[in-house]
């Protein structure tokens, strides 16, 4: 059986941004295993001290790769660094790498951003906005350029809570265009204090300028063999190239992982709402399919259509619900325990916001400060305030996305699924209809211990002894806390009618 995907990107070169990025690792796996793409150009900028060249052997180590290494495959033949910086001009290109993009590339997946919801918005200007348009501009020299992919996000246009796969640059109130020269014009102080009035509906740079991009694409690029990816949440992968493989400590997967050690214990969630969850690689799969899709459909460009839209999130088919998702750790918490756990593992969703705060009080504040000032008498450094303080500002910035309903139409993605020939099915599954979410809720707890925990199975079983300790004395605990309630209460009450 044919695979019309696996054809179209055999011998083709292509450019990714942001492919160092967590979504961009598995992106780029699964390109060099599922496809015979000619060459991809990984736009890198030096890290920490380190050049790219020592930043492509770092990445050529990832964990990711390992079924990739065991074939033979040596990565670096296929994939090669371009100098590049989203925060320079013109990406910080030299005019011999343009070169080679404007005379090679045929393909391009743009993922660079920066994910952070508190970013200063002249930072996140210059990254999300002007880079993309940047971007966009060496496309449009790109000789060969066949499908260019920008990857957005579900929440970009959050000023809605019903999205459809349509712009909303009507409800920016500013182009991107205008926007970049707005920035170039003012001070980096200046430009910051205008966050609270431009993004203000936004609810964050992030989402402000991921939307500012789109408008960039609809603008800009509208002339290019161009489409938009928006996905949800992206977090672990469901089945390739590992199950529960995830790079980072960031979003529900890092509040997930501070449940399983017992030190997040209090979360405002709408428990009822859909968990706009998505796999990072049924992700993958589906940019590989647009690119796909985008490079054969020339009809939008004869008609100057603006460029199609391809929403990834959850209906009403197969959904997942907050509720399902964090009570994993109270399900599965006695199989797949942390030997880090520093108590028992439990949740406790609640809507309103007043008692969340007194919640937290109760189940964060106070035992951070008992155990801190432990610590200070063993002269020892203190950690669970800083840490709670973390915990509360990654929470903080979920809150609004966890509690607000949101809906989304996928028909532009359902229709592109149902073009799919069966092999192409079986080999880029992005249907989020087919997912067991209960095995994939396992897989993810599993790659949870593993890969941010970094625990392997032989710590299984002292786990699971400190979470049979723990939870005797969570629940002796929770008795004399009982005790102690019911005592007050009886107190009063002889007070009252005595």
């Amino acid at each position: 059986m044919c695979s019309d995907i696996q054809d179209y990107y055999r011998n083709k070169t292509v450019f990714v941004t942001g492919g160092t990025g967590f979504m961009g690792i598995v992106l780029i796996e699964k390109l060099l295993r599922a496809t015979e793409v000619k060459r991809i150009y990984l736009m890198v900028r030096p890290k920490a001290g380190k050049s790219i060249e020592e930043r492509l052997t770092n990445f050529c180590q990832n964990v990711v790769f390992e079924k990739l290494r065991n074939t033979g495959v040596t990565l670096t033949d296929r994939l090669h660094t371009i100098l590049g910086d989203c925060q320079t001009s013109n990406l910080g290109i030299s005019a011999e790498d343009r070169k080679v993009l404007i005379a090679e590339v045929n393909v391009v997946f743009h993922l660079a951003a920066t994910v952070r919801f508190d970013e200063p918005l002249q930072k996140a200007v210059s990254i999300n906005v002007r880079a993309t348009l940047d971007l966009l501009e060496l496309a449009k020299e790109m000789r060969n350029l066949e499908a260019f992919v920008h990857v957005s996000s579900a929440f970009a246009n959050c000023v809605v809570h019903s999205i459809d796969e349509k712009y909303y640059v009507h409800k920016l109130g500013i182009g991107a265009v205008k926007m970049c020269e707005l920035a170039e014009s003012l001070s980096v102080e200046t430009t910051n204090k205008l966050a609270s009035v431009l993004c203000a509906s936004y609810k964050n740079t992030y989402t402000f300028t991921k939307s500012l991009a789109e408008e960039a694409v609809l603008s800009v690029g509208r002339s290019l063999p161009i489409s938009i990816f928006r996905p949800a949440i992206v977090i672990q992968t469901y089945k390739e190239p590992l199950t529960g493989w995830v790079g980072n400590f960031y979003g529900p997967s890092a509040a997930l992982y501070a449940c399983a050690r017992g030190v997040l214990r209090v979360m405002q969630m709408k428990s009822q709402h859909k968990a706009h969850l998505v796999p990072a690689d049924s992700c993958a799969s589906l940019m590989l399919a647009i690119g796909w899709e985008t490079a054969r459909s020339d009809q939008r460009q004869r008609l100057n259509l603006a460029p199609p839209i391809y929403n990834y999130a959850h209906d009403d088919e197969n959904p997942l619900i907050w509720k399902q998702y964090m009570s994993a750790i109270t399900e599965l918490g006695s199989e797949l325990p942390i030997s880090k756990m520093i108590w028992f593992p439990f949740m406790i969703t609640v809507s309103k916001k007043w008692l969340y705060d007194i919640l937290t009080f109760f189940y964060h504040i106070i035992p951070g400060f008992i155990i801190d000032l432990l610590l200070t008498l063993k002269g020892k450094k203190k950690r669970m305030m800083k840490l709670y303080r973390s915990i509360h500002k990654l929470t903080g910035v979920m809150e609004y996305f966890i509690v607000t309903e949101f809906t989304f139409t996928m028909d532009n993605t359902k229709s592109l699924w149902n073009s799919l020939s069966t092999r192409d099915k079986d080999i880029f599954n992005f249907d989020i209809r087919s997912i067991n979410w209960k095995e994939y809720i396992q897989f993810s707890l599993t790659g949870m211990r593993i890969y941010l925990g970094r625990e392997g199975p032989e710590t299984i079983p002292r786990a699971r002894l400190l979470y049979k300790r723990f939870k005797i004395l969570h629940q002796l605990l929770q008795a004399v806390g009982i005790g102690l309630l019911i005592s007050l209460v009886w107190i009063l009450v002889r007070k009252v009618f005595s």
